[in-house]
């Protein structure tokens, strides 16, 4: 049925939407005042044209097009190279101020991200971004537990079904196969040796601009989980993923996807110096039984392989490593490993 009232004529009109071109115009026109204060050597005015022109979005690409944001952000590099320290402070308070993310302001001011933290900390301004990736993952993972009953027990069993393991089969006998997961936050402490462990296996510590770069790659779906908890029980990590290097191992696989976790942490945050074999031999030596096992965990939880021998009657562990010899020989790879046998007793072996 038609609305009686709709058809009515109405004395109301809508109010016209400003196009680009007539958002352009004022923005246009901002810049060039801001460039005139600038030649005057006038700094107050050009910080007072730059806090109307991001008030009216001129550094908004999507509102006023590129040339023009682009503009904006060249009159912040121009002001930025005129300031000294202490105006820097009043100008990064200024655009912090007007909710510009710090992004933007790092882009604007032709730096890295770890220099504007740096001059962030000297100047005593707490900026975080307005949305962070983390909070996003906190977000999304809300959303599952309230809608899906999800949880991080819920994913390790999949995980575990993922690799053909049954874990109703483990509780039948008061097996917890998912109990590692209570165990993480002992790993919160970077001085425990599982983590020297994992150091000299998968994790690749990397030291940048006064921080330090914990990082696990992985290109299987296990790993993909468990790296993940893993850097948790230290910090929530950040993601990166890209397209591996080299042929695919699995021939239905064109061009296998690598997922990089990493977490970003202060410079003496990190206790594990670097070791030559000798000097590792020697920090081995010193643990106890305990730090040792946790040691040889972490070297496990990166190069290693546990598996039961049926026909045979024991469990073997096999810790891969490989050393670079020269440039025409690559590298010469060696797996180490221990089996315990039915009788209980330990066999070394290296192959």
């Amino acid at each position: 049925m038609v609305n009686e009232e709709s058809l009515k004529p109405s004395n109301e009109t809508s109010l016209p939407r400003p196009t680009q071109a007539g958002r352009t115009k004022p923005c246009t026109e901002l810049i060039k005042q801001a460039m005139r204060c600038l030649g005057n050597g006038d700094k107050d005015c050009v910080m007072r044209k730059i806090e109307e022109a991001i008030k009216t979005d001129c550094h908004n690409g999507h509102a006023v097009g590129k040339e023009v944001a682009d503009g904006v952000r060249e009159l912040v590099h121009k002001l930025w190279l005129r300031n000294n320290d202490e105006e820097r402070c009043e100008f990064l308070r200024m655009l912090k101020s007007l909710n510009v993310s710090r992004t933007w302001a790092t882009r604007a001011v032709h730096r890295t991200i770890h220099y504007l933290d740096e001059l962030l900390a000297r100047c005593g301004i707490d900026w975080e971004n307005r949305t962070t990736r983390n909070s996003v993952i906190e977000n999304i993972e809300g959303l599952l537990r309230e809608r899906f009953g999800w949880s991080e027990v819920k994913m390790c069993e999949e995980l575990w079904r993922f690799v053909g393991v049954n874990v109703n089969e483990f509780r039948k006998y008061d097996i917890e196969p998912c109990s590692w997961l209570s165990g993480l936050e002992l790993l919160s402490d970077l001085r425990c040796p599982y983590w020297l462990g994992m150091a000299k296996s998968d994790l690749v510590v990397w030291k940048h601009d006064n921080k330090i770069r914990l990082r696990l790659s992985t290109t299987n779906a296990i790993d993909a989980i468990f790296f993940p908890t893993l850097l948790g029980a230290v910090k929530k990590p950040s993601l990166n993923i890209e397209f591996e290097r080299g042929a695919p191992s699995a021939k239905y696989v064109r061009k296998a996807i690598a997922l990089g976790y990493y977490v970003d942490l202060g410079i003496d945050k990190w206790p594990w110096p670097e070791l030559s074999a000798n000097e590792l031999e020697k920090v081995l030596n010193s643990f106890s039984d305990e730090e040792l096992a946790k040691y040889v965990a972490g070297e496990i939880d990166g190069d290693g392989t546990v598996w039961y021998d049926h026909e045979n009657g024991y469990v073997a562990v096999f810790i891969s490593a490989c050393k670079k010899m020269s440039e025409e020989d690559g590298a010469r790879c060696v797996e180490g490993g221990y089996r315990r046998e039915v009788r209980h007793r330990w066999r070394r072996w290296v192959a």
